[in-house]
C-alpha cells in the first residue's frame, strides 16, 4: 500500500527518489517524503498530498546529494499529516527510516521506549523503529538490523539510514515486498518493480527475513543469522511503456480496453506446450473432493465467478474471503486443493491464508499476474495470468484474465477426472469468439447510462447464479470509484427484506445472461419497477423493452462464459460515472492497489 524507493549511486538522489515516488502513487497514500545525506547530515523534507506537494517543497533543496530514501504513506496508525509522514528520524536524528507494513506490538515497545525518556514526534507505529535502532547497544549497524528482527511482531519492509554513512542503506523485509535494483549509476530500494522501471536492467527480489546492505559500489545480502548470500538478480522485462497511460485519458481506461488481449494472453499461456495445468499431479486432480478458492475483493469476486463454471462441472467449490480464512475454525476435508487469487501476489490477508494451508499440508495454487510475487514463491503450483501491468487501484483486465485461467484450470480438471484428452486448453475456440467480441463492443448505451446514474445516491446490481457473482464485481467496480453507494443483491432473495430498500430514488442494473433463469429474473424486474425504480437490463436476449428503462445489449457466445463479456459495459460504466463527477478513476479516495496490509 505505502511505497519505498531508494537510492545510492552517482545520479542525483533526489531526482531519483522523487521520480520513484511518482512511480509509486499508483498505490494509493496520503503523504510523502524524502531523506537524503546532505554535508553528513540528514535533510528531511514530508508534506501531506500529492508528491507534486513534495517536489514543490523540494525545489532549491538538496542540491548534491547521492544517497537518500523516499516514501509514500498510506495511513494507518495516525491521520494523514506533515509529522505522521515517512521518513522518521529517531530522537537524536542518528537514525531515518522508511515503513511499509504494520508493527502489531509498537504500544508495547513504544511504553517501552517512553520509559526510557524517549519522546516520539508522531502518532505512528513506524516511528517505534528509529527508536529502537538509536537505543540499540549492537556494535555494528548490521547487529543493530538484525536485533530490530527479533524485536519486532508484524509486518514490514524497512530501508534505514545510519548517520556517519553517508553512502549506504540497509533494508529488511518480512511478509511485505522489498526489492533491490542494480545499475551502472548505482543501486535502488523499492517496494514495487514498476518503481525500477528504466532505471535498472535487473533486480533481486528480497525473501523474508533478508537484511540487504548497499553501499556506494555493491550490494551485500545476509540472512537472520548474518550469514552471508548470493544475490540473485531477474532481468527486468517490463519497459516505460507497459506502465504509461499513452494516449489514454487515464489508465483505468486503458486497462479496460486491454481486456480483450487479457484474455487472449492468458488463454495462450494456458495453451502453451508448457501449459502451467499440465505441471499439477495426475493422482491428485484424480483423488480431489473439494477445492477452497480464495481472495480478496475482485480476486473473490473472479474465485466466485468461476466456482459456478466448476459446479457444472460436477466440482465442488467453496469460496472464502482471506480475510475471514484466517481467522475460522479450521475444519480438514479430505483430498482438498486451496486456489489463492491475487492481481499482485503481494496480498497480506492471502498471504497469512496460503500459510494456514500449507501448515495443514493442503496443496496450494496461486493464479496470479505478477511472476516474482511473494505468493509465487510460497505456493505449491502457479496458474499464471497474462493482464499486464495493472496500474489504476480498481482493477479491471486482471479480474478477466483471472476468470479466464480459472475455467481453464476447471476444464483440465474435469477432463482428469474423466478420462478426456487434456493436452490443451479445450476452451480456446470459445474463448477467442469472447474476444473479438469484445474488441468490436460498442459502448454507446453504457455512456448515455453513466450520464443518467451519476447523480444517484444509491445503485442496486441484481442477479441469479453466475450473474450475481458478475453484478457483485459491477457494483465493486461503481462504488470503488465513483463514490456512489452500491449493492449487489441476489434477484431471488428481494422478498424476504431487500425489496424495503427499493423506492422511486433508486436505479436497479439487473444481469440476465442465462436461459434458464432469465423468466425469473424478469419477475424480479417487474416487482422492482411496481416500487418506482429506474431499472436497467444486461443482457444478450430480447426482451420487451416496455418492461426496462434501458437495455445494455450483449454479445452472444456460450453462456458458460457469459461473464467474461457481461462485466465488461460495467467496468466502463464505472469509469464513466467517475470521469463524469469529476474523479479521478486511478487514485479513489480511501483506497490502495496493493492491500499489503491486514
Amino acid at each position: 500500500m505505502c511505497g519505498i524507493i531508494g537510492y545510492v549511486g552517482s545520479k542525483s538522489a533526489k531526482e531519483e527518489i522523487l521520480d520513484g515516488l511518482k512511480m509509486l502513487e499508483y498505490r494509493g497514500y496520503d503523504s510523502a517524503g524524502i531523506c537524503c545525506f546532505e554535508k553528513g547530515k540528514f535533510s528531511l523534507i514530508k508534506k501531506k498530498g500529492k508528491v507534486a506537494t513534495l517536489v514543490e517543497a523540494c525545489q532549491g533543496q538538496l542540491k548534491d546529494v547521492h544517497c537518500g530514501i523516499g516514501h509514500t504513506r498510506w495511513a494507518t496508525h495516525g491521520d494523514p499529516s506533515d509529522k505522521n509522514a515517512h521518513p522518521f528520524l529517531s530522537e537524536n536524528n542518528s537514525v531515518a527510516i522508511v515503513h511499509n507494513g504494520i508493527i502489531e506490538n509498537f504500544e508495547v515497545l513504544k511504553g517501552s521506549l517512553q520509559k526510557q525518556g524517549v519522546r516520539f514526534r508522531s502518532d505512528t507505529d513506524s516511528e517505534v523503529i528509529a527508536q529502537l535502532l538509536q537505543k540499540s547497544k549492537c556494535e555494528s549497524e548490521l547487529k543493530k538490523v538484525q536485533e530490530l528482527s527479533t524485536l519486532l511482531k508484524g509486518s514490514y519492509a524497512i530501508a534505514i539510514l545510519f548517520k556517519g554513512l553517508e553512502n549506504q542503506i540497509f533494508a529488511i523485509r518480512k511478509n511485505s515486498p522489498l526489492i533491490v535494483g542494480k545499475s551502472k549509476d548505482g543501486f535502488y530500494l523499492s517496494s514495487d518493480v514498476n518503481a525500477l522501471v528504466d532505471k535498472t536492467d535487473e533486480y533481486h527480489i528480497m525473501e523474508e527475513n533478508e537484511i540487504i546492505w548497499i553501499d556506494n559500489n555493491d550490494c551485500y545480502a545476509f540472512d537472520e543469522h548474518l550469514q552471508a548470500k548470493e544475490i540473485v538478480y531477474n532481468k527486468m522485462n517490463l519497459t516505460k511503456q507497459d506502465i504509461s497511460r499513452g494516449a489514454f485519458e487515464h489508465y483505468m481506461l486503458k486497462e479496460i480496453m486491454q481486456v480483450p488481449n487479457a484474455i487472449k494472453n492468458t488463454i495462450q499461456e494456458c495453451d502453451a506446450v508448457i501449459n502451467p495445468y499440465m505441471k499439477l499431479p495426475r493422482e491428485m486432480i484424480k483423488e480431489l473432493r473439494h477445492i477452497t478458492i480464495i481472495g480478496c475483493g475482485t480476486a473473490y469476486n473472479a474465485g466466485l465467478t468461476a466456482s459456478h463454471y466448476a459446479r457444472e462441472r460436477e466440482i465442488l467449490v467453496d469460496c472464502v474471503y482471506a480475510s475471514e480464512y484466517r481467522y475460522r475454525k479450521f475444519l480438514p476435508i479430505e483430498n482438498e486443493i486451496c486456489i489463492f487469487i491475487s492481481q499482485s501476489g503481494e496480498t497480506a490477508d492471502t498471504i497469512e491464508a496460503l500459510k494456514i494451508a500449507k501448515e495443514h499440508s493442503i496443496p496450494t495454487i496461486v493464479v496470479t499476474n505478477v511472476a516474482s510475487s511473494t505468493l509465487n514463491k510460497l505456493a505449491d503450483f502457479i496458474i499464471p495470468t497474462k493482464a499486464g501491468p495493472e496500474i489504476a487501484v480498481a482493477s479491471t483486465k486482471a479480474y478477466n484474465a483471472q476468470i479466464t485461467a480459472l475455467y481453464g484450470l476447471m476444464d483440465y480438471i474435469y477432463c482428469i477426472k474423466h478420462k478426456l484428452n487434456c493436452r490443451s486448453c479445450i476452451l480456446k475456440d470459445k474463448l477467442d469468439d469472447v474476444v473479438k467480441k469484445l474488441e468490436h463492443y460498442s459502448f454507446k448505451k453504457v455512456n448515455e447510462l453513466a450520464d443518467i446514474i451519476k447523480e444517484s445516491e444509491r445503485v442496486f446490481y441484481i442477479g441469479r447464479g453466475v450473474d450475481y457473482a458478475t453484478s457483485q464485481e459491477a457494483s465493486l467496480k461503481l462504488k470503488e470509484i465513483s463514490n456512489i453507494h452500491s449493492e449487489s443483491l441476489y434477484a431471488g432473495e428481494l422478498k424476504h427484506g431487500t425489496l424495503a430498500l427499493i423506492d422511486e430514488h433508486t436505479t436497479v442494473i439487473a444481469i440476465a445472461t442465462q436461459k434458464s433463469l432469465f423468466d425469473k429474473t424478469l419477475n424480479s424486474i417487474y416487482e422492482i419497477k411496481a416500487r418506482g425504480a429506474r431499472v436497467i437490463l444486461v443482457t444478450q436476449f430480447e426482451v420487451d423493452i416496455e418492461a426496462v428503462d434501458m437495455l445494455i445489449d450483449l454479445p452472444c457466445t456460450d453462456q458458460a462464459i457469459m461473464a467474461e463479456i457481461a462485466i465488461y459495459p460495467m467496468q466502463m460504466l464505472a469509469y464513466k460515472t467517475a470521469v463524469l463527477k469529476g474523479l479521478d478513476p486511478d487514485k479513489p479516495r480511501n483506497l490502495a492497489k496493493s492491500v499489503t496490509v491486514e
